[in-house]
C-alpha cells in the first residue's frame, strides 16, 4: 500500500490502468483514498486535493464527530456530564419536592433518585431548554454579521447530525450541542446562518464562511476529533 500526504491530509494511493480520472474517497472508517490513472504526477494530485478539500474536511467531520461515545454513562454519584465544555460531577440526591428532578447547583449536577431511573430523559430534556435560549441569543448576536435570519430556531434529536438547516429557512440543532464549548456553538450557528444564503457545501459557501470565521477550519478539525465525547 503506497500512502501519500498533503498537509495534513494522509491518502492511500491506488491506481488503475482503466481509471481515466482522479477520484477521491472518504471510507467508511475515514480513510481516505485518492484513486488515479498510472503516472499521473504528484502536483497534479496535489492541486485536485486542494481543490477538493472543503468536500473532504466535510465527509471527514459527518464520519468522526459523531462516533458513538468510548463509554456509556452511568446515572449514578461521581459520572461527569458535559454543560459548555466543561465537565461536571453528577450526584445522586433524596428526593426533594421544591426542587427539580435535575439541576445545576454549585457546580454539580444533582438528580433525584425517584428519578436515577430515567437519567438519561431528564438530562436530555435539560440540554434542550438551555440549548434553546443560548442558541437564540447566538444567533441574535451573529444576525447582522451573515446578513441573514431565520424563519425558526429548534433543538431536537437528530440523530448523526450536529446542526442543518431546513429548506424553508428553518435552523435546528441536535440537544448535544449544549455540552460543547461556547465556540464551537457559535461555529455550528454561523454554518448554518450561512446554509440559508448558499444551501449547499459549495466552493462559494466555504469562502464566504471564512470571511465571517477565518479560524472555521481550525474549530472543524476540533469538532471532528473531539466530539464524539460529548454525548450520554
Amino acid at each position: 500500500m503506497t500512502t501519500i500526504t498533503f498537509g495534513d491530509l494522509s491518502f492511500e494511493i491506488r491506481h488503475s490502468s482503466k481509471r481515466r480520472t482522479i477520484g477521491i474517497t472518504v471510507e467508511r472508517d475515514g480513510k481516505l483514498v485518492l484513486a488515479s490513472p498510472p503516472e499521473v504526477p504528484i502536483e497534479t494530485l496535489e492541486k485536485i486535493v486542494s481543490d477538493k478539500r472543503y468536500w473532504i474536511y466535510s465527509k471527514l467531520l459527518k464520519k468522526e464527530s459523531l462516533n458513538p461515545p468510548v463509554n456509556v454513562k452511568e446515572y449514578v454519584s461521581g459520572e461527569g456530564f458535559y454543560y459548555l465544555g466543561r465537565s461536571y460531577r453528577l450526584k445522586i440526591v433524596d428526593e426533594a419536592q421544591t426542587q427539580p428532578f435535575l439541576r445545576l447547583y454549585q457546580s454539580r449536577f444533582e438528580l433525584q433518585q425517584q428519578a436515577q431511573a430515567q437519567g438519561r430523559e431528564h438530562f436530555i430534556q435539560w440540554y434542550r431548554k438551555r440549548l434553546q435560549a443560548i442558541i437564540e441569543q447566538q444567533i441574535t448576536t451573529l444576525i447582522k454579521r451573515v446578513a441573514t435570519s431565520p424563519r425558526s430556531i429548534q433543538v431536537r434529536e437528530l440523530g448523526n447530525h450536529w446542526a442543518s438547516c431546513g429548506h424553508k429557512g428553518d435552523l435546528y440543532f441536535h440537544w448535544r450541542v449544549a455540552m460543547l464549548p461556547r465556540t464551537m456553538i457559535e461555529y455550528l450557528a454561523v454554518h448554518e446562518l450561512v446554509h440559508l444564503i448558499e444551501p449547499n457545501h459549495s466552493t462559494e459557501f466555504w469562502h464566504r464562511l471564512e470571511r465571517i470565521m477565518p479560524d472555521y477550519l481550525e474549530r472543524k478539525q476540533w469538532l471532528a476529533e473531539n466530539g464524539a465525547i460529548y454525548n450520554l
